[in-house]
């Protein structure tokens, strides 16, 4: 296991970031042996799962066999505890074969080699029709995907469809064009957020055998939690059900058989201790993909600023707070995101959409218990207006802010999409992002993991570009050193984005490019008018046997400077 210090283990005390996870001491950002590749881990570590194995045939029940029944009620003495399953059925439950192929963040023109994974899922209807939902780490980066039915009237495998995905929800929803697959299939129906204690099934297909798994256990704790898919904290529930490798995407299901969440991660150093994607948070995404379409959904707006508990006494009296004021103190906004230009550092936040801030940063949940204000922030889409009460050198203020998807320097975990990257006389640049920086470690990864801390996006910076490698020639002798260096300056002129390098790249009229690194190290190379550079580019590409020498979302760029 790859464990590198990045977020969270440069400064000793806990920071807060603008998506509202706490990043502690000991956290760490790990490659693991799951299909979601690196996942965010705190200690005890997160990790969501699809099963890579081969894909065998299974012939699974749409029941629980008489057999288990009566073992469960052997092991309750009185039969109160145990969950009244005989009426209940289980035929809604899928199992998902995933052909998968990961992009290669080290040389981003390839990827990974083929691999098949497996999950599961539930079918549900949608305003679109029958779905299943499952989880979206199930079928990131997916070139072929089958789904199977538990019934045993129709075992056979269904090519399915991905219709609607957000890695940010870790939620996807896939379509299946045989008429044949949803004969005579009741979709479930999804419930209420379940409360502390309520018993729950976890159902699926996880490792250790090839029949439908489900496993009994109670919700123990609703709060915000780091999704591993894609770093982003959002709400989630608890559960000492067993959740492994396998049960990815599968339903949980309530004792009266309402969908009550999508099983998608465990914690690895607890016993029976996983998290479920709760109804909140599935009808966000559904909602959304309803409104916008499968491919405009926006997903969950963020804070866009940096915050402080008020819990200090001493502090309040400094904000000149009274004894009953109540909040957290605004020591930080970023730009482009939801409160940019209607919050400053100094504020004193309040409430957020009528919800009383304490001074720990939390807001009442009704019966559930409290959570972080940012999942206030969450609950709500995109486009949507809130307001919010504020302090203000002592006077109370309402504003009201139209909420944006979160906006970042370094981008967090990405997936279905090609990794962007320009080659330029064998020197391969990238934008840095939290992908690079996980599958590439080298002794530069400390100033990396700063960058994704505490870098932030401004209007003459939304990416930060590195030179990841340099294919050797003679054209560019010595520059293997500036491996991972940031590069800030092309002929003297900063720029805003790989894009924009680009064109200062291509655009140039001089004899010489000038890249000037972040640490004022200058590379030199011959401008794209020299027969040099020409020879070069075409001898490196097919030295290294590189397809292209730009990503598919740059060739515009080219056109443009043929025009």
């Amino acid at each position: 296991t790859d464990q590198r210090r990045v977020r969270g283990l440069l400064p000793s005390e806990m920071r807060r970031t603008p998506s509202g996870s706490i990043m502690e001491p000991g956290d760490r950002l790990r490659r693991s042996n799951s299909s979601e590749g690196v996942a965010l881990k705190r200690k005890p570590k997160i990790g969501g799962r699809r099963n890579r194995v081969g894909q065998k045939k299974s012939e699974p029940v749409d029941e629980i066999p008489e057999e288990m029944l009566e073992q469960m009620r052997m092991m309750c003495e009185d039969g109160e505890d145990m969950v009244e399953m005989e009426g209940l059925t289980f035929d809604s439950v899928v199992k998902i074969f995933a052909t998968i192929q990961e992009p290669d963040y080290g040389n981003p023109w390839q990827t990974h080699s083929v691999e098949c994974a497996t999950g599961s899922g539930v079918v549900i209807q949608t305003n679109a029709g029958l779905k299943v939902l499952t989880a979206a780490h199930v079928v990131s980066d997916q070139t072929f995907v089958q789904v199977q039915r538990t019934g045993v009237q129709n075992p056979d495998k269904h090519v399915a469809e991905v219709y609607a995905v957000w890695h940010e929800c870790d939620l996807a929803l896939l379509d299946v064009p045989q008429d044949g697959f949803w004969k005579d299939l009741t979709p479930s129906e999804i419930g209420q957020m379940p409360s502390h204690r309520d018993l729950v099934l976890v159902a699926g297909f996880p490792v250790g055998g090839e029949e439908l798994s489900i496993t009994e256990g109670v919700v123990s704790r609703i709060e915000g939690q780091p999704y591993s898919h894609s770093q982003r904290m959002l709400l989630a529930v608890t559960v000492d059900a067993a959740i492994n490798s396998g049960n990815s995407g599968g339903p949980v299901f309530s004792d009266t058989g309402e969908l009550v969440g999508i099983a998608f991660q465990a914690l690895e150093q607890a016993e029976n201790t996983g998290h479920i994607i709760p109804p909140p948070v599935i009808q966000h995404f559904l909602e959304g993909v309803a409104l916008r379409g499968p491919t405009g959904y926006k997903g969950f707006p963020g804070t866009g600023f940096y915050w402080q508990q008020l819990t200090n006494p001493w502090l309040r009296q400094e904000r000149g707070l009274n004894v009953d004021a109540h909040g957290v103190l605004v020591t930080k906004v970023v730009y482009g995101n939801s409160v940019f230009g209607k919050l400053v550092a100094g504020d004193v936040l309040t409430h957020v959409a009528g919800k009383a801030i304490a001074n720990n940063g939390t807001v009442s949940f009704d019966r559930y218990g409290r959570v972080d204000l940012d999942i206030v922030f969450s609950m709500f889409q995109c486009d949507s207006q809130i307001e919010l009460q504020i302090v203000r050198e002592a006077v109370t203020v309402t504003v009201t802010v139209t909420l944006l998807p979160e906006l970042h320097l370094v981008p967090l975990a990405q997936h279905d999409r090609a990794p962007s990257y320009y080659i330029y006389c064998g020197c391969v640049f990238q934008p840095l992002s939290l992908d690079y920086i996980q599958r590439n470690p080298g002794p530069d990864i400390i100033e990396m993991g700063h960058a994704l801390e505490h870098g932030e996006p401004s209007e003459k910076k939304l990416q930060l570009v590195i030179m990841s490698q340099c294919l050797s020639d003679q054209i560019n002798i010595s520059y293997e050193e500036f491996q991972n260096q940031q590069i800030s300056a092309v002929n003297g002129s900063s720029f805003v984005n790989l894009k924009e390098m680009v064109s200062l790249i291509e655009g140039s009229s001089d004899g010489l490019i000038k890249l000037r690194t972040n640490g004022d190290d200058l590379v030199i190379l011959p401008g794209p008018s020299k027969a040099e550079a020409q020879q070069a580019n075409e001898r490196i590409l097919q030295r290294y046997k590189v397809v292209a020498d730009r990503s598919l979302d740059l060739q515009d760029v080219r056109q443009q400077a043929v025009v």
